[in-house]
């Protein structure tokens, strides 16, 4: 798997069980990865004067500290590729603007993020992650194996979507044990069908077939590197349930989706579908983007 070869992976320590290292171990066998470096941000490195000075022999820099941690961790959990060089950074200040910055520094083309599996709030650090950084980004949620043995990549036949067909082949085509990769279009009947003079149900008929089509044109974009896609097309609403849905009925499932989708904006916003599903779903998501995306405005927010 060609893409992949420089990976970040956020350590946080509070709660951390090792599902986000195991992971990066998973992508670093499958993409032979170069380099993978593990990040830790601290909100202060700074131990007060007074304590230092109280109990000289207790505290050590909290930097090598946290570096020391690190590697205990890593050498618990991480089973990647042998080739692939590890370093360890521990820093001080916001974890965005230092995610940020070390992807444009170290020209990374992975980030990968532990999260909670209870849904969070909005605007949360994973979001605003996943909308700025110049890379795709990994959530695994806590308690994930790494292991899975289908792909779902929900599409709404965009160039984003090619994006995310792109990588879910490229890693199954790298992957041993995976069944089927599921090629997921949400559907729905707009408001004003009535006036057609067509029921709800025919109506629905022409929207799933024009959706049929569409998909026949879509996926003969695609290398699919002589492995087969099964597609889904379902009936819903809010394209976010509709996800949600299909995600329950498959065991051992990586969702794949394009970072943003085709609505007005969408050169600068994530994605509501995404974001919503960054939030709340309990499955490994990979929120593909182009590297090097959005550098400009990364830019403009690191010189802030």
């Amino acid at each position: 798997m060609y893409r992949y070869k420089r990976i970040l992976v956020g350590i946080s320590f509070a709660h951390q069980d090792g599902s986000s290292i195991r992971y990066a171990a998973l992508i670093s066998r499958m993409a032979r990865s170069q380099k993978i470096i593990f990040l830790h941000v601290a909100s202060s490195l700074d131990v007060p004067e007074d304590l230092r000075t109280e109990y000289p022999d207790l505290f050590q820099p909290v930097d090598e500290y946290a570096r020391h941690e690190m590697e205990a961790l890593v050498k618990k959990y991480f089973e990647g590729y042998p080739d692939t060089q590890i370093e360890y950074d521990v820093v001080e200040g916001s974890p965005l603007i230092e995610f940020l910055r070390r992807a444009k520094e170290q020209e990374i083309d992975l980030i990968v993020m532990r999260k909670r599996r209870r849904p969070t709030a909005g605007g949360t650090l994973f979001e605003k992650l996943a909308r700025k950084a110049p890379c795709s980004v990994l959530f695994v949620p806590e308690g994930s194996k790494a292991w899975f043995t289908n792909i779902l990549v929900p599409v709404d036949f965009s160039e984003n979507s090619l994006d995310a067909m792109d990588a879910a082949v490229a890693i199954a085509s790298a992957s041993v044990g995976i069944q089927e990769i599921y090629c997921l279009h949400v559907y729905s009947v707009p408001i004003g069908y009535s006036r057609t003079g067509k029921s709800y149900r025919q109506f629905a008929q022409i929207m799933k077939g024009h959706a049929e089509k569409n998909y026949q044109e879509f996926i003969r974009k695609i290398d699919l590197k002589g492995l087969s896609v099964t597609p889904i097309f379902k009936l819903e609403k809010k394209a976010y349930k509709g996800i949600e849905g299909v995600i329950k009925d498959l065991q051992k499932c990586l969702l794949v989706i394009g970072a943003r989708g085709r609505k007005a904006g969408a050169g600068v916003l994530l994605g509501s579908v995404t974001e919503h599903l960054i939030r709340t779903t309990t499955t490994p998501l990979l929120a593909v983007k182009k590297k090097g995306t959005g550098m400009g405005l990364l830019d403009a927010l690191l010189k802030l």
